[in-house]
């Protein structure tokens, strides 16, 4: 027994001896671990859980500050309904320098978690490069999909017909309905979109029409009922002409409860020059827009200047401007339309949106538009009830419109931000599954 005892303690020690310079190893290559920082808007498929718990073989922080690789995700719609993620690796402190990136289609409808998975893949492909340069690298495993499957040869991807040529189509029907004893209301929307889109050629037609409708009961009894009613069809047809230019024509017609339109018919040219090539549309743009047109408009009521009919002939000018980068994303832009009938009558708007990393920890949002005009042909004659002006049944008379939202927020502690723990809910109190 007691050589069996010692022979044990023996057998513990040199495990023991063994293990040590193991974990030691272990920590020090988690140490020396990629410090990566993800920049990804609240856009389906960007689920920074999701890639934490995928990803393992990075420390994933939560200041782009302390980070070796920012990871910049941008997004823009594809000619299929489907959204083309740019994924810029930017290499910071021993991989300044290093950059890269990499792109990733997703099809339309797709759901979240393929998405999602779609991204990972991504990123993981553009962090070999730079793992390959820390002590991890003996651990990696690299695959190109040359297995075999089922026994047989790998699936190779084979062109195939469009029979739809590129057109996409989509349908929508929403509703709701609320109410209590004193209030009920309800709201119901019809879509209909058909969209075409190639390197040469964007078609984009549009249909709507939405109903909505609220009753209230009055302290006196009465009841008072709020009726909207909108719809409209909307056509744009772009000419691709070059990486700077495009021509296009904007057509539409629309009617409205509210702005006192029993119909509205637009047709308007227009030219489109943008500063950066078209290919850098993600991470930065400006773009100016002149168009020239003419708008036929019948109202429900006569207006205050004694129309029932009006033909509206008139000129617009539009400069965006738009940048996503490290420090942040910056969009902002003015929007002039002045009549060629009457020189006095215009309608000028501005807006601006900033997202600002201003320094470790604390960023800044701000978000504003403001909008000037002498147009509002449409307002009807007539004086509003009380009730009519506090449900904003109808449009009146204003020269000016703002909206600002503004907010800043400071982050300090652990830079770490590997662990997933969803336990009563995790951070956000509750979870919910959309597809």
């Amino acid at each position: 027994m007691p050589l069996a005892r010692s022979l044990l303690c023996y057998a513990m020690l040199l495990l023991l001896g063994m293990s040590a310079p193991r974990a030691a190893a272990a920590q020090n290559v988690q140490a020396a671990a990629l410090k990566t920082y993800l920049d990804c808007n609240d856009f389906q498929g960007c689920d920074f859980d999701f890639f934490r718990t995928e990803i393992t073989a990075v420390n994933w922080v939560r200041d782009r500050q302390v980070a070796d690789i920012h990871i910049l995700v941008t997004t823009q719609t594809t000619g299929s309904g489907g959204r083309e993620y740019t994924a810029t690796f930017i290499g910071l402190g021993r991989f300044a320098g290093v950059s890269d990136t990499l792109t990733y289609a997703s099809p339309p409808a797709a759901p979240q978690d393929e998405v999602r998975r779609g991204l990972a893949r991504v990123f993981r492909a553009g962090l070999v490069r730079y793992i390959a340069r820390t002590p991890a690298a003996s651990d990696l495993k690299i695959s190109f999909g040359e297995e075999q499957t089922a026994g047989g040869p790998a699936i190779q991807t084979k062109p195939q017909n469009d029979r739809w040529n590129y057109w996409v189509f989509r349908s929508s029907l929403n509703g709701y309905q609320q109410g209590e004893a004193s209030f009920s209301s309800k709201y119901v929307s019809l879509n209909f979109s058909a969209n075409r889109t190639t390197a040469a050629w964007k078609t984009n037609i549009s249909l709507n029409d939405s109903y909505n409708e609220s009753s209230y009961e009055l302290s006196a009894g009465d009841k008072f009922t709020n009726v909207q009613r909108n719809y409209g069809a909307n056509l744009l047809e772009v000419k691709s002409l070059g990486e700077h230019w495009s021509a296009g024509l904007r057509t539409s017609l629309t009617s409205s409860t509210y702005s006192n339109q029993k119909w509205a018919y637009r047709l308007s040219p227009a030219v489109e020059y943008d500063i950066f090539p078209y290919s850098q549309s993600t991470r930065r743009q400006i773009r100016i827009e002149y168009n020239v047109g003419v708008e036929r408009v019948n109202y429900n009521d006569s207006t205050i200047f004694d129309k029932l009919r009006q033909t509206l002939p008139s000129h617009q000018l539009s400069v965006s401007a738009a940048a996503r980068e490290q420090w942040g994303s910056v969009d902002i832009g003015v929007n002039g339309t002045n009549y060629l009938n009457d020189r006095a009558k215009y309608n000028l708007s501005t807006f601006s949106s900033a997202s600002l990393r201003l320094f470790k920890g604390f960023s800044i949002n701000v978000f504003a538009d403001y909008s000037k005009f002498n147009d509002q042909f449409f307002l009807p004659k007539h004086d509003f009830t009380d009730e009519q002006i506090l449900t904003r049944q109808f449009a009146r008379e204003t020269h000016y419109r703002y909206f600002v939202n503004f907010g800043v927020s400071y982050t300090f502690g652990s830079i770490f931000n590997n662990v997933v723990n969803p336990r009563f809910g995790g951070s956000g109190g509750g979870m919910m599954f959309m597809e």
